[in-house]
């Protein structure tokens, strides 16, 4: 397979470190911006760019299209605005072309936006369908805005999220060049795995921010502590650690150890808002498991759940039978 040619829309940070990427790669690669300001200036840096409104009769001659788009979040409320301009022009080019084309996002979007916002739009707009006349991709990227070239040119992972195998083929094919392992799945799981990225980055923080305040509240040295649990913590060192769908945390040290420090915690007057809400949730979690134990004992079934819930709740049968005994 020939090297795909890419073209980017939206110049950004996200954007200027994946065109580069690319580039780099040996491949053929395009902006496009939203304002002739930033076409000049695109050109003026070296790319080759184009505005809105150009190639639009017939003359958009690219493999694939990756959409590297904001998607701020205002009154609480993902903004797409600028992921449907892009599919509207996307569609429009599309109409007048005869090649297979891949739209690809990159942009962190709530799970299911590739399929029903940009993948509907582009047909709408296009009179073409996905799967046949074109094909689909969700991308996520990991970067860090302050090593964003090189986390692209280097990546941990990457990760495919197709509507269909030869949607993934192509982008895969333009990935050739890269030391990562690829990993493929479906549009809507790539989506959620970034917020799962995002999330757990996120409440990793928020963790150590409150048991910093806390530590420093008792006059206990955090950074000490934090550098020693980086190692003697499993949930650290072992990746893999809370992963599986074994269901709430139980045992003879988590749930006694949380309840027991939150009361010391509250005992000392001050608060630890997450570790509160873990246990809110590993409670709901377990009551939850309860119920569908309760269900799996009268038919054998588990009406929401794969073959490993179904096996962890025989398991928890298991115990519960010799807890009994």
């Amino acid at each position: 397979m020939k090297k795909p040619k890419i073209c980017v829309v939206g110049p950004g940070v996200v954007g200027k470190a994946t065109l580069r990427a690319f580039r780099d790669k040996g491949l053929e690669t395009a902006f496009i911006a939203r304002t002739q300001e930033s076409v000049d200036k695109l050109r003026s840096e070296g790319f080759t760019a184009y505005g809105r409104n150009d190639l639009m009769n017939g003359d958009y001659d690219y493999d694939i299209t990756i959409f590297t788009l904001p998607t701020p979040t205002n009154n609480k409320k993902i903004n797409l605005d600028a992921m449907e301009l892009a599919a509207i022009d996307l569609g429009k080019r599309l109409r007048k072309t005869n090649k297979y084309h891949v739209v690809v996002v990159k942009s962190t979007c709530p799970p299911g936006t590739t399929e029903n916002v940009v993948v509907k739009t582009i047909e709408e707009f296009s009179g073409k369908k996905v799967g046949v006349d074109f094909g689909a991709c969700m991308n996520p990227e990991y970067l860090r805005e302050v090593s964003a070239y090189e986390d692209t040119v280097k990546p941990w992972v990457i990760v495919i999220g197709e509507h269909d195998k030869k949607s993934g083929d192509l982008l895969a094919s333009a990935y050739k060049n890269f030391d990562a392992p690829i990993y493929r799945c479906s549009m809507k799981e790539a989506e959620m795995q970034k917020y799962v990225h995002n999330l757990y980055n996120a409440v990793k923080i928020t963790f150590f921010n409150e048991m910093r305040e806390i530590a420093n509240n008792i006059d206990v040295d955090a950074n000490k502590i934090f550098e020693y649990t980086v190692q003697s913590c499993e949930g650290i060192w072992n990746p893999k650690y809370g992963t599986k769908d074994r269901g709430a945390f139980s045992g003879a040290c988590l749930p006694k150890d949380t309840k027991a420090f939150l009361h010391f915690v509250k005992g000392a007057g001050l608060e630890a808002d997450l570790l509160k809400k873990t246990i809110e949730v590993n409670e709901k979690i377990k009551l939850n498991s309860a119920s569908m134990l309760t269900s799996f004992k009268a038919d054998g079934k588990v009406t929401n759940g794969n073959a490993d819930a179904k096996l962890r709740f025989a398991e928890l049968l298991r115990e519960e039978e010799m807890n009994t005994n």
